[in-house]
């Protein structure tokens, strides 16, 4: 959004009546003009802009006899605009009534010689849009010398190229300004710069994915200990399961096996003395009643 400098900031001397206001559905677009100093002393600060515009105020007013300063606003090369007549006001610089009524009017502070920056461009396009936003039939950029009858040089040689290249049209790009060398070397750059962050990318990639394989070895080394060591105790905790209870913790103590004999030895044949008719206890008779025996 454009910030419009007041007339209060040059100093501006009230108008002699005027016109009037343009009249929306008759303007065709803007014509850009320049001030045709013949000097190439330039204007920047913003002390001399000022003092530039009272100037050629005074001198549309009492000179030419007109009712202000001719154009409705100025742009000057550190992108400021500054309100002269305003925008919905016709202006009294394109050559005639019919021209007045046609078109608007934007004074671009320029010197002979002088090229636009690309502050006075980029703020001229901000104008612009502004002024199609209130006249939207209003498209057409011309420069003074495309619409004057008598001819002029204004707007100069550098603004009547900059409107062909279409600099002054809004949504227009400042990359279009580069010259070829400067495109090569934009090119040149960008592809250096591609390169060098390709190979980073790279490099980076393979030092991270060797990290990784890494990493993932360990992962798996450790993974194959955990699990031999899982699959040992379980093997384990199965034989311990099925061995008989002596071999178990807190079993019964298997009793004494007999000696297996030598067999490079004699068998020992001496057995104890067996008696053949052993003594039997009597059995107990029972009662004459037939009672069993008390204790």
């Amino acid at each position: 959004m454009v910030e419009y400098l007041p007339r209060s900031a040059w100093n501006a001397r009230p108008p002699n009546g005027g016109p009037g206001n343009l009249t929306v559905s008759r303007v065709e677009g803007a014509v850009i003009h320049w001030p045709g100093t013949g000097s190439t002393s330039v204007i920047h600060s913003k002390a001399a802009v000022a003092s530039a515009l009272r100037g050629w105020q005074n001198y549309h007013m009492d000179t030419r006899g007109w009712s202000d300063i001719a154009y409705q606003i100025a742009v000057d090369q550190a992108g400021r605009a500054w309100t002269l007549r305003g925008l919905r006001t016709q202006s009294g610089a394109n050559g005639n009534s019919d021209l007045n009524e046609r078109y608007g009017a934007i004074l671009l502070v320029l010197v002979t010689g002088e090229q636009p920056t690309a502050a006075m461009k980029a703020t001229t396009r901000a104008v612009i849009a502004d002024f199609r936003r209130i006249y939207p039939r209003g498209t057409a950029i011309r420069p003074h010398s495309a619409v004057r009858p008598d001819g002029t040089d204004c707007p100069g040689d550098a603004a009547r190229a900059a409107i062909a290249r279409g600099e002054f049209t809004p949504g227009h790009s400042e990359d279009d300004d580069m010259t070829p060398a400067q495109m090569q070397e934009l090119k040149n750059f960008i592809e250096a710069r591609t390169q060098a962050y390709a190979l980073w990318t790279h490099r980076q990639l393979r030092k991270d994915l060797s990290a990784v394989v890494k990493a993932y070895a360990l992962d798996i080394k450790n993974y194959e200990r955990q699990t031999d060591a899982a699959d040992a105790a379980r093997a384990a905790a199965a034989v311990w399961a099925t061995a008989p209870p002596s071999l178990q913790v807190g079993g019964t103590p298997a009793p004494e096996q007999p000696t297996a004999p030598d067999p490079n030895m004699d068998p020992d044949l001496s057995l104890p003395d067996l008696d053949p008719f052993p003594d039997t206890p009597a059995a107990e008779e029972p009662a004459p009643n037939g009672d069993q025996p008390t204790a």
